[in-house]
């Protein structure tokens, strides 16, 4: 391996296949498959489209001019091979010299040694050629066999197919390479991982093909081989490397049908799986730029370090420049003193690259680690940057380390000194997380989280199911800072009320008037306060779900009713959900006194049974009693329109909030116009005080809600949720019952509004082995009471929580052998709703 860089590398002009006759009137196919020559449209085949991107191989001087020349960078999916590849490229630059990592190096000797002993070389001439990459990495030294200047025993390609931009031109010189009898060695950046992993900025110019070992195979067969073994290795997600013969010399080793299969099931040749890298391209440049916004709003110095063609695109994209990312170490002496290339100007300028012995100088906060396969080699040759390496700004973890939550923990104990139980609603405050595990957050970003110590999680139950878009969701985040930036509180209404209004009534058919105000139990309250002065009856029967508002009339009834009247509780009764007999019998038990009856109409636990809806409607109109549905939850996770869009029944009155600000506060009680306007100027009777609050039309709010009205409208988000959730369902189901664990933990509920359930040795619901459950989750980057996931999840999210479950299910598998006490560490969570602090105490410091 010789010791110095190679030398620089121009790429060749773009080789475009030839195109193909097409029938008369027919639009010619813009796209011709570099392996098979199948036509294809970019409206159907195109993947993942990044516009105009600057060249990933070129660094310019400081000098030079800005904007730099940017070039089309898109991925399409032949429809005949399933070759995943660039649509064009039209670049032609001289690529600085690189220093090969560390990590390739080693990678390198382990893939020839394991060739070697599996026996796969044994037959051949001791003879080699090699087609190397552009980017250097030579594997003629580790096999250590005479070059062959004609046909050889063995042909090698590590990373250097894919920057052929005529593959089928290429893989024919490759065959065309090998002595009879001989082996081609092909290593590629796994299309698998590239998608699971959402490593989109994987597609570069330059780089021609993205294979599978499916789409490999299929190429493989134009010019008569075929894959005999393949060895997978961990370098960037996951690299394949395949040794291929002529057909028929040697029957396929079981790694071959293995991969083949697991591919088919991940439907790598399927435009619409690839189609995910889009979804990851614009959630991960929106996280980035939000991520490293708030770093410098809190005024830390970032830098990065790896200054590769992956960094280009991913900053680039991102809208990174150098008051974000003041520079990028990088051990190339011939990147050193130029600059990341950016498409379009701002007002930071260019990222400087600088040197890694600068970079130490710099005394960062933290280094964003633009290549994670260099953390060994970056931490063993400067110690000093070793506790301030990150990557997505979350702290990279030794092996095997768990994350700390010794900032969090002293911050949450100045809260209580504050704020009473420590957070300003009861289900945040940290009993109901595992004692010394409750994080406190600093940002957040699509479905993840960052939190004071640096870790990053996957969030689930987002803003305790407020926030179904993403955190950081542009078009709301867009919409509220138009509306501020206009003002935000007035003395007369604004037209922005008018519009709001018009908005959800259009989701809700069977409602006639709204208005908005800032939570749930407000809403919830009006609306049997409307109801009570309807029908001229006071007590309120309620569904035997969780929580319903804030207020007496429902926290008088719960074992935290302190300071609550006794005669509150008689003003109400409950009724078992889904059990028709028991809200008739409290119709008989109350003949003529029941002004309401609220509840959910679904929850995450539970669907209505058939029939169940429509008879608690028939029963209310029979004895004269508003229905009220709290679509708090239901709201734009079940459908835009709620369970009653669902379920097809519809209420007297319905209560909102939640998602339908994405976290923004905002909430509406809409309903029956003869019921509204009791609390309006439009009626004879003896009016309602119904919700006159100085906040409940400011702007913001209302502008988030129409935002994420039109997104409910134009998109999907229900069913992206759906999707992942039922992905997810599975997944766990799976990892479970490969631990033997199913008789303890399972998930339920719907999967847009998906819950874990953890059992004891016993069988029995445990708050024990949950507080175990979520501590395996926080140490493995998860942070979740539930699975309740967002339309923010990508399938690298999902991922991780697989990931997560799995070493989770570890400790709890020694619970459930050993005994609790065996792992458990601190006190266990504890219902949010209790009569005393105990167990969960806080003592005073």
């Amino acid at each position: 391996m010789p010791t110095e860089p190679t030398p620089p590398t121009v790429h060749p002009p773009t080789v475009h296949p030839p195109t193909v006759p097409v029938a008369d009137g027919a639009p010619a196919p813009a796209l011709i498959c570099r392996a098979c020559r199948t036509p294809g449209w970019p409206v159907a085949d195109l993947v993942l489209d990044l516009g105009l991107a600057p060249a990933g191989d070129a660094f310019p001087r400081p000098e030079e001019r800005r904007p730099d020349a940017a070039f089309a960078l898109s991925m399409w999916c032949c429809p005949g091979c399933g070759l995943a590849q660039l649509s064009v490229d039209e670049t032609q630059t001289e690529e600085a010299r690189a220093v090969e990592p560390q990590a390739l190096r080693r990678q390198a000797t382990d893939a020839v040694q394991r060739v070697l002993a599996a026996g796969v070389l044994a037959d051949v001439a001791h003879t080699v050629r090699e087609f190397p990459s552009p980017h250097g990495g030579s594997w003629l030294d580790e096999l250590g066999w005479p070059q062959a200047d004609g046909p050889a025993g063995v042909v090698l390609d590590s990373f250097g197919l894919m920057h052929a931009a005529d593959q089928r031109t290429a893989v024919r010189a490759r065959a065309d390479a090998l002595a009879a009898g001989g082996v081609l060695l092909v290593q590629f950046h796994s299309l698998e991982a590239i998608v699971k992993a959402g490593q989109w900025n994987a597609l570069r110019h330059g780089h021609f093909a993205y294979f599978s070992l499916t789409s490999l195979a299929r190429l493989l067969a134009q010019v008569g081989l075929e894959p005999m073994r393949t060895w997978e290795f961990d370098l960037y997600g996951l690299t394949v490397l395949v040794a291929a013969r002529r057909q028929g010399e040697v029957e396929p080793h079981p790694s071959v049908a293995v991969a083949l299969a697991r591919e088919a099931r991940a439907g790598l040749t399927r435009p619409e799986v690839l189609r995910r890298l889009q979804q990851a391209a614009d959630r991960e440049s929106e996280s980035l730029h939000a991520q490293l916004s708030a770093a410098a709003a809190l005024g830390e110095r970032v830098f990065g370090y790896g200054a590769a063609s992956r960094a280009v695109a991913l900053l680039d994209r991102a809208g990174v420049d150098a008051d974000l990312l003041l520079g990028v170490a990088d051990a190339s002496s011939s990147k050193q003193g130029r600059t990341l290339p950016r498409s379009v100007s701002g007002p930071g300028g260019r990222i400087p690259i600088i040197s890694p012995e600068a970079l130490v100088a710099e005394r960062p906060d933290r280094v964003l680690l633009l290549l994670p396969d260099l953390l060994p080699e970056v931490t063993a040759a400067y110690p000093s940057l070793a506790d301030r390496l990150t990557v997505s700004l979350g702290p990279v973890p030794a092996p095997g380390a768990s994350p700390s939550f010794a900032r969090s923990n002293a911050l949450q104990q100045r809260l209580h000194e504050m704020v009473p139980s420590g957070a300003h609603t009861y289900a945040r405050a940290p009993d109901q997380y595992p004692e010394g595990m409750a994080p406190v957050l600093t940002h957040g970003a699509g479905a993840r989280v960052w939190d004071v110590d640096g870790n990053a999680y996957v969030e689930y139950g987002m803003g305790l199911r407020a926030v179904t878009l993403g955190h950081g969701f542009r078009p709301v985040v867009e919409a509220v800072a138009r509306a501020a930036s206009l003002g935000t509180n007035f003395s007369r209404p604004t037209q922005l009320e008018a519009v709001a209004a018009e908005d959800l009534l259009e989701l809700l058919p069977g409602a006639d008037m709204v208005k908005f105000a800032k939570n749930g139990s407000d809403t919830t309250t009006a609306a049997l306060k409307l109801a009570r002065a309807a029908t001229g009856r006071t007590l309120v029967a309620f569904a035997d779900q969780p929580f319903f508002s804030v207020d007496d009339w429902f926290i008088g009834s719960t074992p935290m009713n302190a300071g609550i009247p006794a005669h509150q509780a008689a003003l109400t009764d409950r009724f078992v959900y889904n059990d028709l007999d028991s809200l008739t019998d409290l119709f008989d038990r109350h003949d003529h006194q029941v002004a309401a009856v609220i509840l959910e109409a679904a929850t995450a636990g539970a669907e209505p049974g058939p029939g169940y809806l429509e008879a608690v409607r028939a029963l209310c109109d029979r004895h004269g009693t508003v229905l009220v549905f709290d679509e708090m939850i239901t709201g734009f996770r079940w459908a835009a329109g709620g369970a009653q869009q669902v379920y097809g029944v519809v209420p007297d009155l319905s209560c909102w909030g939640k998602a339908m600000g994405n976290g923004f506060p905002v909430s509406a009680l809409a309903g029956r116009r003869d019921l509204m306007e009791l609390g309006g100027l439009r009626t004879d009777r003896e009016r309602t005080f119904l919700l006159s609050t100085t906040h409940g039309p400011e702007t913001t709010g209302l502008a988030a809600f129409r935002a994420v009205a039109r997104a409910y409208r134009t998109g999907d988000p229900v069913g992206q949720m759906e999707a992942s959730g039922r992905w997810l369902a599975a997944a766990v189901a799976e990892v479970v019952a490969e631990a033997g664990l199913g008789a303890y933990v399972d998930t339920s509920g719907r999967p847009s509004c998906l819950v874990y359930r953890t059992r004891d040795c016993a069988g029995q619901p445990s708050q024990v082995f949950r507080t175990i459950f979520m501590a395996g989750l926080l140490n493995h980057g998860v942070l979740g009471q539930s699975f309740l996931v967002s339309a923010a999840h990508t399938a690298a999210d999902l991922e991780q929580t697989v990931v997560a479950v799995r070493a989770a299910l570890v400790d709890y598998g020694r619970a459930v052998e050993d005994g609790p006490e065996s792992v458990l560490r601190g006190r266990p969570v504890a219902p949010a709703l209790r009569a005393l602090a105990a167990p969960r105490r806080e003592p005073r410091v």
